[in-house]
C-alpha cells in the first residue's frame, strides 16, 4: 500500500475514479452489489460485501424488485462442460420449432397420409 492511502483501500483502479460495472448477472444480489459498489468505491473488496451483504437483508421485496427485473431479463451465458471445457447447446422448451421448422412447407412426418387405396 501506498502512504497516501487509507487501511483497507487498494489502489487498483481507484485513483483516478474508474471503475467496471462488470456484467449483468442471473442473481439479484449480484446485481444490487454491483451498484452498490459503485456508489461504496472508496471501501475494500471485503468491507463492500459485508456492508453490502447487510444492506441486502434490510432490503424489503419492494426494494429488492428493481434488481430482480435485471436478473430476469440478463441473458443466459452458454454454460461449459467441466470435463472438456466445451460449450453445451442450449435445450429448447418442448414444442418449440428450429427456424427450419418454422417454413410452410410442412415437414415429411407432419404431412397429412393418405389413406390405403381399397383393392376390389
Amino acid at each position: 500500500q501506498s502512504s497516501t492511502e487509507k487501511p483497507g483501500e487498494s489502489s487498483k483502479g481507484r485513483a483516478n475514479g474508474a471503475y467496471n460495472p462488470g456484467r449483468k448477472s442471473r442473481n439479484p444480489y449480484l446485481n444490487f452489489l454491483r451498484e452498490f459498489r459503485r456508489q461504496n468505491h472508496h471501501l475494500s473488496a471485503v468491507e463492500v460485501i459485508r456492508r453490502g451483504a447487510a444492506h441486502w437483508r434490510q432490503l424489503t421485496e419492494e426494494q429488492k424488485l428493481p434488481y430482480v427485473r435485471i436478473a430476469f431479463y440478463a441473458p443466459m451465458r452458454p454454460r461449459r462442460c467441466p470435463m472438456c471445457g466445451m460449450r453445451y447447446r442450449m435445450k429448447r422448451a418442448p414444442g418449440a420449432q428450429s427456424s427450419a421448422r418454422k417454413s410452410s412447407k410442412p415437414v415429411k412426418s407432419q404431412q397429412m397420409r393418405m389413406p390405403p387405396k381399397k383393392q376390389h
